[in-house]
C-alpha cells in the first residue's frame, strides 16, 4: 500500500511539472481555417488574421446560385444583403471589367470627403476636353459651388463637372485619379483600377461587381451623398464670366430614381448609376426594403437591355419576399 501511494504521489509530481513547464497553456482550435480562402485569395497558415476582419462586409463565393435569379453566361451580378452581411445571389463578381459611368462614384465619394462644398470653381477649358458625351453645359470662365458640381455629376452624371471637381480637389486630372485609386485601395476593391474620373473605355480602367458593392457601401455612409443620388432632378445655379446668373435644369439618368422602370412593392430605390442602351447595359443600386434594410444590387456585363432589366427585377423581387 504504501508503494502504491508513492508512485501516486510520484506521478501527480510529475503532472505539476509537465503543467509548469508549458506554462499553463491549453492547445486550442485555431479561431480559422489554416488554409482559408477569402476573396479568391489563398491565406497561408503564417498569415495574421484579426479578430473583426470584413466583420462589416459582405463575403462569399464568385458563384452563388439563386431559386428566381436566371443569369446568364457571360453576365457579372450580385445581390448582396448589407446588414447582413451576406451574398444570397453571385455571379462572377470577383472577375473584372469596364465600371463605365459607375466610375463616377468614386469621382463623387474622393471629392466629397476632400472639398467644402461651399468652394466657389471657376471652371477653366482644361474641364472641358474634346469628346466629352453628357455635360452640365458648363463653359470655361464660369463659377460655380463644388456642391452644385456634386449634383451635376449624382443626377445627371455630367462628364465636365466630374471633370472640374477632379481638378478643384487634386490640380489636375491625372493627381485626381492617383486618389481615386488610393481610396479604391483603402476600401479593399483590390480588382479594380481607374485612369479616369469620367468611366471611358479604357483597358487600365476596370472594377468588378464585389468592388463595386465595397464601393456602394462606403457612399451608403455618407447621406448627402445617397441623397444627391436619390434626386430625380435638380436645377443647376452658376454665374456667366459676365457676371450673369445661370440656370440650367437637369434630370436624373437613372431611370430607377425617375420611375420609368418600376420596383417591386416593398422595395425603395436609395440611388445608384445604370445605364440601358444599345450598346451598354448595367446597373449599381443601393435599395432598401420595407423595414429600411440596405442592399446593393448589381448587374455589370449584360448583352441587352432586357437581360439587364429581367435580372435587376429578379433580384430586387428576391429582396421584396424576404
Amino acid at each position: 500500500m504504501l508503494i502504491g501511494i508513492l508512485a501516486a504521489l510520484l506521478a501527480a509530481g510529475v503532472i505539476v511539472f509537465v503543467i509548469f513547464l508549458r506554462g499553463g497553456r491549453i492547445d486550442e482550435p485555431m479561431p480559422y481555417s489554416r488554409s482559408d480562402r477569402i476573396l479568391g485569395t489563398s491565406v497561408q497558415e503564417s498569415s495574421i488574421v484579426m479578430e473583426g476582419i470584413a466583420g462589416d462586409l459582405c463575403v462569399g463565393p464568385k458563384d452563388n446560385p439563386l431559386d428566381g435569379v436566371n443569369g446568364r453566361e457571360g453576365e457579372m451580378a450580385g445581390l448582396f444583403a448589407i446588414h447582413e452581411r451576406e451574398i444570397p445571389y453571385s455571379l462572377a463578381i470577383y472577375e473584372r471589367t469596364a465600371p463605365r459611368r459607375v466610375t463616377q462614384l468614386m469621382t463623387l465619394l474622393v471629392a466629397y470627403e476632400n472639398l467644402d462644398l461651399d468652394t466657389a470653381v471657376t471652371i477653366e477649358q482644361e474641364d472641358l476636353p474634346y469628346g466629352l458625351s453628357r455635360t452640365c453645359g458648363l463653359s470655361a470662365g464660369n463659377t460655380i459651388s463644388a456642391r452644385q458640381l456634386l449634383n451635376a455629376v449624382a443626377v445627371s452624371s455630367a462628364e465636365d463637372a466630374c471633370m472640374a471637381l477632379a481638378r478643384a480637389v487634386s490640380g489636375s486630372e491625372a493627381a485626381f485619379v492617383e486618389q481615386m485609386n488610393r481610396k479604391a485601395a483603402e476600401l479593399g476593391m483590390s480588382n479594380t483600377n481607374y485612369t479616369d474620373p469620367i468611366g471611358r473605355q479604357d483597358e487600365g480602367q476596370y472594377t468588378s461587381v464585389y468592388d463595386t458593392y465595397l464601393l456602394l457601401n462606403a457612399l451608403l455612409k455618407e447621406t448627402e451623398l445617397t441623397n444627391a443620388l436619390l434626386t430625380d432632378s435638380y436645377t443647376l445655379n452658376y454665374t456667366r464670366f459676365d457676371q450673369t446668373q445661370k440656370q440650367q435644369w437637369l434630370s436624373s439618368d437613372n431611370l430607377y430614381v425617375t420611375g420609368e422602370v418600376s420596383l417591386p412593392g416593398g422595395v425603395t430605390v436609395l440611388g445608384g448609376k445604370m445605364c440601358a442602351s444599345d450598346t451598354e447595359n448595367y446597373a449599381a443600386l443601393l435599395v432598401q426594403d420595407n423595414y429600411g434594410n440596405p442592399y446593393a444590387v448589381i448587374v455589370l456585363d449584360t448583352d441587352s437591355q432586357t437581360n439587364l432589366y429581367e435580372r435587376m427585377e429578379q433580384m430586387l423581387d428576391t429582396i421584396s419576399s424576404r
